[in-house]
Formats: structure tokens, sequence, C-alpha cells
């Protein structure tokens, strides 16, 4: 990817080996679209919620910060999937033994009736999902 709308003449991938002022502002304009499909949901009307409520948003990083550091993965959930996760909350995994992606992964596919023994490389729920 590349952007020159923001200005910023690196692909993204080059980003993703640095920590600089492109990389925060190419990560600003994700976050700043994200919420714009969630607003732009959140004002469709489907009985007694909203298209947001009814659905379920990820966003999600591979890195914490560019230089591919993988060590703490940022995930935003909106939406609440018709009513399967419960919003308004932080959830922090940083010190929870066997914290992994693929456990959300797995925790999100129980809320719509999907139930694998594993995904990637998880067995185990995260249960507060």
């Amino acid at each position: 990817l590349r952007f020159p709308h923001l200005g910023i003449t690196h692909q993204h991938h080059d980003l993703s080996h640095r920590n600089d002022v492109d990389w925060l502002k190419v990560n600003q304009f994700f976050m700043e679209q994200t919420a714009y499909i969630a607003r732009k949901l959140d004002a469709i009307q489907e009985g007694e919620r909203t298209a947001l409520d009814n659905s379920l948003i990820l966003h999600c990083s591979s890195m914490l910060t560019g230089g591919h550091d993988a060590s703490q993965l940022p995930a935003l959930l909106l939406g609440s999937g018709g009513g399967q996760v419960r919003g308004g909350r932080v959830l922090n995994y940083l010190d929870k033994p066997d914290r992994k992606m693929c456990s959300l992964y797995l925790s999100l596919l129980d809320k719509f009736g999907i139930h694998l023994p594993h995904f990637g490389d998880a067995t185990q729920r995260l249960v507060e999902i």
C-alpha cells in the first residue's frame, strides 16, 4: 500500500520497519477509517438496535510498533455482534498466561456458533470475551 494522500512516499511494508511520524500517521489514518465505518453503521437503525450493534468489527495489528514488535498486539472490537459481545470494557491480557490472538479468534467463533477444538496455535478461549 502507498499513502500519497497522507504525504507519505514510503510503502506500508517499509513503514512497518520504522517507528516514526509516518508510521504513526498511517495508523491514525486506519483508525479514522475504522471510526468512520462504525459511525455509519451506528446511524442505521435495525429494529431495536443499530447496524453497529448487530455487527462486530475487529480492528487489529500484527505489530505493536514499527520494527516488527509482535510482543503485544493491539486489538479493538466495535459493536456487540447482535448482543453476543459486551462492550464498554478494556481487557488487558498482558500478564495472563497463554495470551494468543488465536484464542481471541476461537472466542469470537464460539459467539457465532462455530465451535472448533483449536484455531492456529490456540486451544484455549479468552473467557472474558
